[in-house]
């Protein structure tokens, strides 16, 4: 075997990876062959330096890379320094650090929940709603999903908005379904209050943990839920005020100012337009 071929089995050597013909036939060269014999015993020494330098990188720096978590009775919280990153109702911890895994996530080391973060969580699990969220958003959001987040924590306690609602806010009038994907999506349900969007037809419409748990958030913020019902099926979508001239949406604080013999229910927008009502600046339930 010539020096050439044997140079570029040197390696393959080293690490066994030859068949016994060849390996036999590289010894032999070897063996008459000193210069050869040299670089072998380079690459030896160049290997061996190389794995000491391969370190652990030190705890501080695998730490700064980890996300935490923290159960809290029935609900599992994860969070970064920077703020809550991701809140689950039920399952295991086995199903969290899969669902974080998923969305690209580092490891998870248990540790205790910062107080501010705290108080966050449990307020919106009492109802009584967080007024700017503090939350770790995951880099890769589209724009629309950024809009879509941030105006959801902009609906006041107590008051509920619809899907297309939603997406006349952030500009893509045309976007209802996309804004329930983004609800449905919401990786910090609770404190970033996507139960407060409900269908335009009435009801309260679905939620990732059941309708069930979407009523009983309502209801611990204060919304009348089976009046929101009721309405629902009598097709009422709006509220206006006879004294004002008002129209808002049902939940809206004002709307539930109005005295019962005020009350003007309506149907759709153009019904209360074409009647002189114009739109409450609070609530904005529609473009005047």
């Amino acid at each position: 075997m010539q020096c050439r071929s044997v140079l570029t089995r040197v390696d393959a050597l080293r690490t066994g990876e030859l068949e016994a013909g060849e390996r036999s036939a590289v010894h032999e060269h070897l063996r008459s062959c000193p210069s050869c014999d040299e670089s072998v015993s380079d690459v030896d020494t160049l290997a061996s330096s190389l794995k000491d330098l391969i370190t652990a990188p030190p705890r501080s720096c695998r730490d700064a890379l980890a996300d935490s978590y923290e159960q809290l009775g029935d609900v599992w919280v994860v969070f970064s320094d920077k703020g809550l990153k991701m809140i689950r109702r039920g399952g295991t911890f086995e199903e969290l650090r899969a669902a974080h895994c998923a969305r690209g996530g580092c490891t998870l080391k248990p540790a205790a929940l910062p107080e501010a973060l705290r108080k966050q969580v449990t307020a919106a699990l009492e109802g009584e709603g967080v007024t700017k969220p503090k939350v770790d958003w995951d880099d890769d959001l589209s724009e629309l999903e950024r809009d879509v987040l941030d105006t959801l924590t902009k609906i006041p306690r107590g008051e509920v908005r619809t899907y297309e609602w939603v997406a006349r806010q952030v500009g893509r009038p045309k976007a209802v379904r996309a804004v329930g994907t983004v609800c449905a999506r919401n990786h910090v349900p609770f404190v970033v209050p996507c139960h407060r969007v409900v269908p335009a037809a009435g009801g309260v419409g679905n939620y990732a943990y059941g309708s069930a748990l979407k009523r009983e958030l309502l209801e611990r913020e204060g919304v009348d839920v089976e009046a929101l019902e009721r309405l629902g099926r009598e097709r009422v979508r709006y509220i206006g005020s006879k004294t004002s001239k008002i129209v808002c949406f049902p939940t809206c604080k004002d709307a539930k100012r109005i005295r019962d013999e005020n009350r003007v229910p309506f149907r759709g927008a153009e019904e209360a337009l074409e009647k002189g009502f114009r739109p409450c600046r609070r609530c904005q339930p529609f473009a005047a």
